[in-house]
């Protein structure tokens, strides 16, 4: 259906109006094409309901050569991860003028390809349409925080393209020796699935080698995680959103694929577990220990992608689909959690979360944002991350026994830190700091769109889980 195709394209006509269009309306085309790109969104599930999930695939010749075509389509997975998608970019246009200030045009340019791509990503039914959209995002997302971010933005930027880069060249190898692989040639993911046993297992064993050190860079998993810490610290808040929000599920996708893809990984789930496993617990005692709140929230974000592994490796339905919720439900709650820090920049000038006090006495409605979306990411009742928890929680439990459950401790360990963030930065108001700036309205409305979607998801599971 072509709704799928202006999924993308929408994004991607914005962005050259950005350009010609006088700059004072960059960020109303901005905001007008994510909510437009959300609505399709919604027009596609309700259409896989109507039509079921085979009628939303579109495709032409591309490179004929190569019997490449251009080619879109739509799983359970990658509606979920789309839905994800368009909800963090809507919430982060809302705000994006708030934030950028004045610099509207270059950023919104930016900010459209970013979206466009991401969506890309997600949406692409053959490995090459997907390369090439993971790189556009992964390009842009540098130039966001190199333009746009803090005062060691420069650092983190480049630090985040060289992983990036690297990341991004295992996969492209991979891609290339799957394709060589198969008869016919072909990069359809389908057609890979469903061939996947003529593959060698030498081949296979060298792709998903590939495949896990550019995933293990991208989710992050320790140790691969020391550039994702400095590109938050450093990132405008919209970029911070966009990146946990969004960006980080290409490797948790791209995991997923892995398993579908090459049967030889099944074997390797194990030890793949206890990497997962290691990572979500190390992030979590990191989390105890830092001194300003996006780091903290930055190490948050790699507990919660080890759990999204953890729920892959279990290779069961229920895992499977709680680590798709678990993404969707950490897009939303871990770009809430960075748009209240960024606004807390703005606020007071710091991160430092012992230079910060008494926020709820200036700023009630910020302060509960944030205790709530706290409790959206370590998964309490009525919120979307604890339907994913027990999803994926189950699904561990029945492959792994009693060590599928360990990396719950990850959890507890990153909730214990952010609820001390509570009650330091937020509760504690015996001497409230002064802030230096009015909150914008705009603050709350994007921050009670991510708030709403998790409880709404959180409530009616069944919207996404029948899908």
């Amino acid at each position: 259906m072509l709704v799928l195709l202006a999924l993308i394209l929408v994004p991607f006509a914005a962005a050259a109006a950005v350009l010609v269009i006088d700059s004072k309306h960059a960020h109303s085309i901005a905001l007008a094409a994510s909510a437009i790109t959300f609505a399709l969104t919604l027009i596609s599930i309700a259409a896989s309901y109507e039509y079921g999930i085979g009628s939303l695939s579109l495709s032409f010749g591309y490179i004929p050569q190569l019997n490449l075509d251009f080619s879109l389509y739509a799983t359970a997975p990658t509606l979920v991860l789309m839905l994800m998608a368009s909800i963090v970019f809507l919430a982060a246009s809302i705000v994006g003028k708030y934030f950028m200030g004045e610099r509207q045009r270059i950023y919104n340019f930016i900010f459209l390809i970013a979206e466009a791509s991401s969506l890309g990503v997600f949406a692409a039914s053959n490995l090459f349409i997907l390369y090439i959209f993971w790189e556009l995002a992964e390009v842009v997302m540098f130039f966001i925080i190199f333009m746009y971010g803090g005062y060691n933005r420069r650092y983190a930027g480049i630090k985040f393209i060289i992983y990036s880069a690297i990341s991004s060249l295992l996969l492209l190898i991979g891609i290339m020796l799957l394709y060589s692989s198969t008869v016919p040639h072909t990069f359809s993911i389908s057609a890979i699935i469903a061939s996947s046993a003529s593959i060698s297992a030498r081949t296979q064993l060298l792709v998903m080698l590939l495949f896990i050190v550019s995933f293990m860079i991208k989710m992050p998993v320790f140790p691969l995680h020391t550039w994702l810490p400095d590109a938050h610290t450093e990132a405008p808040t919209t970029g911070s959103m966009i990146l946990a929000g969004v960006l980080l599920k290409f490797g948790g996708y791209l995991l997923l694929l892995t398993y579908l893809m090459l049967p030889i990984a099944s074997h390797y789930a194990p030890y793949l577990l206890l990497i997962f496993l290691f990572s979500a617990i190390y992030s979590g005692i990191v989390c105890l220990v830092q001194s300003n709140v996006k780091r903290l929230i930055a190490y948050t974000s790699i507990v919660d992608m080890g759990i999204v592994g953890v729920g892959l490796s279990a290779l069961n339905s229920v895992g499977t689909t709680g680590a798709v919720y678990f993404m969707l439900s950490h897009g939303l709650a871990i770009s809430l959690l960075f748009l209240v820090a960024g606004t807390l920049d703005e606020l007071y000038g710091t991160l430092e979360i012992s230079k910060i006090k008494g926020v709820i006495k200036n700023f009630a409605g910020l302060s509960y944002l944030f205790i709530i979306g706290v409790f959206g990411a370590i998964g309490l009742p009525l919120t979307a991350a604890f339907i994913a928890d027990i999803l994926v929680f189950i699904g561990a439990a029945i492959a792994f026994g009693v060590t599928g459950i360990v990396p719950l401790a990850g959890i507890f360990l990153m909730g214990a830190a952010l609820f001390w963030v509570i009650e330091r930065m937020f509760i504690n108001s015996s001497e409230a700091t002064e802030p230096y700036r009015t909150l914008s309205t705009d603050v709350m409305v994007s921050g009670m769109l991510l708030l709403c979607s998790s409880i709404a998801l959180g409530l009616l599971p069944f919207l996404v889980l029948s899908l």
